[in-house]
Parts: C-alpha cells; structure tokens; sequence
C-alpha cells in the first residue's frame, strides 16, 4: 500500500520523530506534511536533481496547547470576546509546565543556531480550506545565555499560541462554520547562512504544482509556478515583488519584457533576521549594495536598471557599482534558469512526486542556496483547494455597457446579477491622508452588504502592507466580496502585482474570489473611466469610496486568460 496523506498519521507513527515531540496530542497540519514529505522522500530519491533538505524539527502538539490553556485559566480570555491585543497579552503571562520548560532547556543545550517557530494547528491540514497567513511564525536567533535563549523560545511558543485567535483567523473560521481548532507548534532550524550581523536564506521560494492564475495561455496549468525572492520568505508570500517563474517556459514573464515593467515588478527589499537586535529587518539593496559582496552569484539574479536608458543591464566587471539616480538595482532573477537548472528540476520532481503520493495539487516552501546547491524543503502540503477550468463564454453584451476587462492573471468564473459594486477612486484616494480609513469604510461596507456579494474595484494591490500601492484591507474587511478587480493606473504609478502564491490569493482561492487585473495603459485593456464618472451612485462616510447600485455580470475565461464586467 502506497502512503497517503489522508491517512492522518499522528507521533506515534512517525519513526524517529517520535522523540522530537513533546506531548502526545497531535502534531497539526505543517508538521505532518513534513513528516509525510521526509518519508516520502526517503523512499524516492531525487532524480537529475539537488538532494532534498528537511531542516530539523521539533514538534509540540496540541496536548501542549490544551494543558498551557487550562493550566492559564485562559479561556475566559478566548470566549470572552476580549480584544486580540488583551488576549495576546494573557498567553505571554502565562506558563509553560515544568517539565516542559526542562525538555526545551535540554534541547537548545543542543541546538546553537536560529530557530523558526511555526504554527501548525489542525485545521492546518485541511485541503479544502487554507490557513495560508492567518497563524503566526517566529524567528529568533537563538543566542545569549540559555536562559535568554529558553525565554525568546517560550515567549515566541506563547505568541504562536495566541495567534489562533488573531481576528483574521477567527473572522475565517466563523466565515466557514469551522470548528474545533487547536494549535501545535513546530520548532525548525532556520534554513540560511550567517552574512555579515544577519542570518538569512540567499533565495526562498513557494511553489504550487498547479497555476491557475496564468498570465497568458502558453502557460500550462499542470506545470506549476514558483514565486522567488532573495532573503527570508518572509517576501514569497506577502504582497510584495518577487519573480513569479512558470515551470512551462521559465522565459516568460507576467510582467512582459519592456525593461520598465520588469524594472517595476521586481524586488528591491529584502528581509534578514538580525543576530544584534533579533528581529526581522528589512533593507533595500540600493541602500546596501555591500551585500552583495557576501554572494558570490549576486549577478546571476541582480541586475541593474538604467532608467535614462530604459535598459536592464548586467552587473559589469568585479566591483559592484554604486546606485546612483537613474540607476539602479533589481533582483530579475535572469540568470537564474541557466545558472541553476537544477533548481528547476528539483522543484518539478517534487511537484510529480508528492502530487502522486498526497493525491492532490501541492503547495511547498524553500529556500536555496547557489554556492553549494543546497534545497531546503521547508514545507510541504496538499494545495488547499482547486478548480478544474471549464471555458467560459462571454454572452452576446448588445445593450450592456462594458465597465472593464482585462487579459492577464485572470481566474476562471462567471457571476451574474450581482446588484452592487464597490470603487475606490484613485485620484481621491491618492490625496487621502489617511488611507487606513478607507479600508475601514470598505469593512463597514462589507458587513453592510452581507450577505449580498459584490464587485470590488480599486488602484494597486489590494492587501498591500504599503498604503502607497494599494488598498491596505485586512481579510475580514473584503470576505464577501464576488470579484477583485485591481486597477493599473499608470499616471500614479498604482500597479497590481500580478502574483500567485501570497496569502492574500489564498484566502481568494479558498473563498471562490474571482480576481482581475485591469492595465489603463494597455490597448487591450478597458477602464470605461466615463462610466464611473457619470454613473450615479451611493455616497459612503469616505470621499475616495463608491457604491453603486445595478444589475452587473463578469465572464472570466482562464483558458483565454480574458475578462470582462459589464453593467446591464
């Protein structure tokens, strides 16, 4: 009998990871798709590819959790509808047992490098809903005497705990009717390498073994895509710049190959765990090119732009140039498929591999460094949730008005009768001082319309953590809307980020969320700017948000790679 990932394995069966797990509750959804993937693996080496690293792990499991709850007497604090901040508070007052804190002394009496601490809950597991982003994750760099060192590692477990109850999670738990949670905690070895005061992978990545968000039809669904970034993948999986690769043609780029659009999508800002302050950093190469120095392929996935010329050039000669205006440096990753093809083999073995042992599309993490071609297998578990594309015909639109319409990362539905659209204007949301208010008018907005599914429309990226290129909403303040359309206004320099792999897209796929990017600077591209100028609609309590009222229908073709909203 081959293995199966829905067999549901607890520590007991888990070999040799029996004697890294504290407690003898469950070890949770990441946990047990590492311990899948190692046994996995273990029986089907590599072919033509890197030898695959599981970093070391330790694993609390849920009893852990139970017992810190009860002990605590904190569940008043859990049901009692106190706020997150009050709650988070509690746990970190609270205390680990004894005897725990003595098997977590003895084990950092062993393990002197950085620690990851991730959650791994049981709703974690689930391959029909996505927890992508809602629990928490820790670094610390494990340094000091042990007893600094046993109290950031308990104070980052307590935090992790609390984190099931972080208003996102909640709001996706109730959205979904799912009970039952329970969090354990995976303790790992941080996956990087000492340079200069900072630890940190040279490149992290996510992967999905399946792309359903294709930028254009020459790209194949079942060949997957990875998203890569330099640094801590901490970036992979945030709404930020990265270099989205499909395994069907790692030369095609989302973006296009006019050096400006590819100059403008990708990474500038890295992230690092700092060994002097123990926190995440995050720096942009340009303000410190002396990094480069610590990698010895810099140029293999850094180049630089020259906007003067609009041109992408390659790093010259053996000193690195300083960034000057007009000029500066991007991590384009150009190099990389030719410099490094075994990256690329060994992502699509395991892609076929834990696809035919998980039986169902996969999602992974990792990390890789060029010196020595070491893959670090971060994380591995079944993609939460799919769609077989069916084609999806635009009707007739005679007597309709087309408000958008866009050909590039669109997914694949139709909605028809929806009765209500939400705009953010870009010229008034640009002079918006605070622009964290109107992402709360759009939260007041979406809980107004509940249950009611609407459209929702605005500049940038939608989720972003910089209010600079997009709306900065949370989950909770956008659940019921039907359709994303993300508006690429050029003037103002708002651009989508044509991504697949953040959380942000997760929770989208999970929910049914059809999503469209519209370009006002592409021919093929409609922003009907009239319509939305002329069209009467609803004032709100925010001068950038409009809702109007109407009868409105969206075709969305993810084989074409087209879509459409019409009014009418």
């Amino acid at each position: 009998m081959p293995k199966s990932w829905f067999l549901g394995f607890e520590p007991a069966q888990v070999g040799s990871c029996v004697k890294a797990t504290f407690g003898s509750g469950k070890i949770g959804g990441k946990a047990k798709g590492l311990v899948f993937a190692r046994e996995i693996l273990e029986d089907v080496p590599p072919r033509a590819g890197l030898p695959v690293i599981i970093p070391e792990s330790w694993y609390l499991s849920t009893e852990v959790y139970q017992d810190f709850i009860e002990a605590n007497r904190l569940l008043p604090f859990v049901e009692g509808g106190v706020p997150y901040d009050g709650v988070e508070r509690a746990f970190l007052g609270g205390h680990l047992s004894d005897s725990l804190l003595r098997d977590l002394r003895a084990l950092l009496e062993t393990v002197d490098y950085p620690l990851a601490i991730r959650s791994s809950s049981l709703l974690e597991d689930s391959v029909r809903y996505s927890f992508a982003g809602k629990y928490l994750t820790e670094f610390i760099p494990n340094s000091g005497d042990i007893d600094q060192r046993l109290y950031a590692l308990e104070a980052s477990i307590k935090r992790v705990f609390a984190s099931t109850f972080n208003p996102s999670a909640s709001q996706y738990r109730k959205r979904h009717g799912l009970h039952g949670e329970m969090m354990a905690v995976i303790i790992q070895s941080l996956q990087g390498r000492r340079r200069w005061n900072a630890f940190y992978p040279e490149i992290s990545g996510v992967g999905f073994s399946r792309n359903y968000r294709r930028w254009t039809p020459r790209v194949r669904v079942e060949d997957g895509v990875v998203r890569l970034v330099f640094g801590m993948g901490t970036r992979c999986t945030g709404r930020g710049y990265a270099r989205n690769l499909s395994l069907s043609n790692l030369k095609l780029r989302p973006e296009g190959q006019n050096p400006q659009e590819i100059a403008k999508y990708s990474q500038e800002t890295f992230d690092i765990l700092s060994l002097a302050s123990g926190q995440l950093e995050s720096y942009n190469i340009n303000s410190a090119p002396e990094v480069a120095g610590y990698h010895g392929a810099f140029r293999a996935f850094a180049q630089i732009y020259n906007a003067a010329e609009n041109a992408l050039q390659d790093i010259p000669g053996l000193d690195l140039p300083r960034p000057r205006p007009n000029y500066r440096f991007v991590f384009t990753f150009h190099r990389l498929p030719h410099f490094q093809p075994a990256l690329f083999s060994t992502v699509r073995f395991l892609f076929e591999t834990l696809e035919k042992k998980m039986g169902t599309p996969v999602d992974i993490k990792f990390t890789f460094e060029t010196d020595d071609g070491s893959f670090s297998l971060v994380q591995a578990r079944p993609l939460s949730s799919y769609e077989e594309y069916r084609r999806v015909q635009t009707p007739d639109i005679t007597g309709k008005t087309l408000i958008l319409r866009g050909d590039t990362m669109v997914t694949n539905g139709v909605l028809e009768g929806i009765r209500n659209l939400v705009y953010v204007d870009h010229d008034a949301y640009r002079t918006t001082m605070d622009r964290y208010a109107v992402s709360r008018e759009i939260g007041r907005l979406n809980a107004e319309l509940f249950p009611q599914k609407y459209i929702l429309v605005g500049p940038g990226r939608w989720g972003s953590s910089d209010p600079s290129r997009g709306v900065p909403v949370q989950y909770a303040e956008i659940s019921g809307a039907a359709l994303l359309v993300e508006m690429g206004i050029s003037h103002h320099g708002f651009t989508p980020e044509l991504s697949y792999g953040t959380h942000f897209f997760a929770d989208l796929e999970l929910d049914g969320t059809l999503y469209m990017p519209v370009f006002d600077n592409r021919p093929s591209n409609v922003f009907n700017v009239d319509w939305f100028q002329k069209h009467p609609h609803d004032a709100t309590r925010h001068k950038a948000v409009r809702l109007y009222r109407g009868d409105f229908s969206a075709y969305l073709d993810g084989q074409d790679v087209t879509g459409s909203v019409v009014e009418g």
